[in-house]
C-alpha cells in the first residue's frame, strides 16, 4: 500500500488530501468516515468537507449502515480519478528524483572527477543509496567497491545489482572512500568509522559533499 503520511516537504493541497482518501478507499472499501479521517491524518471535521465534495462528484459512494454510521466506496469515475491523480503526483515526484540525481552527479564530479581509480563503499542500503549508486555510475573515475549496511536483514540482499555486506567486511573492499548514504544516522555511522581516515580512506556524508 502506498502510503503519502509521512511527508516533510509537501504540504498536503486539496488534490493531495483527495488522493489520499481515493487510495484509503481503494485499498480498503467501505471504510467510515472516522476510520478515513485516522487514516489520512485529518481531522473528522476536514474529512467530512472532502467525503462531500467527492460524493457530489460521484466519485465515492455512500452506503448506510445505520442512521449514524455510513460507508464509502470508490465509483468507477473515483477509480479513474485516482489513476489520474496518482499519475500526475508521481510525475512530480520523478521530476524532483532527476533533480536531485543531477546535483548529487555534480557533487560527485567535483569530489571524485579528479581521482581516476577512485573506490567508493556506501554504507547505508536503503533508498537514498540507490539514488546516490546511480549518480556515481555517471561519473567517469569512480568505481563502487560494495555497500555495507548495520541491518542483518539486508546482507545478502542486493541494491541496484550490488550485494549488501556487514560492514565488518568493510576494509577488505579496500576503498578509497566511503559515502554514508544514511540520513538518519550518518553521525553514529561516521562515529563508528572515523578511525579509517588515519588509514588515508575519505570519509564523506551526502550533507557534507
Amino acid at each position: 500500500m502506498i502510503s503519502l503520511n509521512h511527508s516533510h516537504f509537501f504540504l498536503p493541497t486539496t488534490q493531495f488530501r483527495q488522493l489520499a482518501i481515493l487510495l484509503a478507499l481503494h485499498h480498503e472499501p467501505n471504510l467510515s468516515q472516522h476510520r478515513i479521517a485516522a487514516q489520512c491524518h485529518m481531522s473528522s471535521a476536514m474529512a467530512h468537507q472532502y467525503i462531500r465534495t467527492l460524493h457530489k462528484k460521484e466519485l465515492i459512494l455512500v452506503q448506510a449502515r445505520n442512521k449514524r454510521d455510513r460507508a464509502y466506496r470508490l465509483t468507477d469515475s473515483g477509480r479513474q480519478w485516482l489513476f489520474s491523480l496518482l499519475m500526475r503526483c508521481s510525475a512530480e515526484i520523478v521530476q524532483l528524483y532527476a533533480q536531485a540525481k543531477v546535483e548529487l552527479i555534480e557533487k560527485f564530479s567535483k569530489l571524485f572527477g579528479n581521482q581516476p581509480g577512485s573506490r567508493i563503499v556506501l554504507f547505508g542500503g536503503s533508498e537514498t543509496a540507490s539514488l546516490v549508486i546511480q549518480a556515481l555510475h555517471q561519473v567517469p573515475a569512480v568505481t563502487i567497491a560494495g555497500i555495507v549496511d548495520n541491518d542483518p536483514s539486508k546482507w545478502s540482499t542486493c541494491l541496484e545489482g550490488i550485494p549488501i555486506q556487514s560492514p565488518d567486511n568493510l576494509e577488505g573492499l579496500d576503498p578509497t572512500a566511503i559515502v554514508i548514504a544514511s540520513f538518519a544516522k550518518h553521525k553514529e555511522i561516521h562515529d563508528s568509522i572515523r578511525h579509517l581516515e588515519n588509514k588515508g580512506i575519505t570519509i564523506c556524508t551526502l550533507a557534507s559533499i
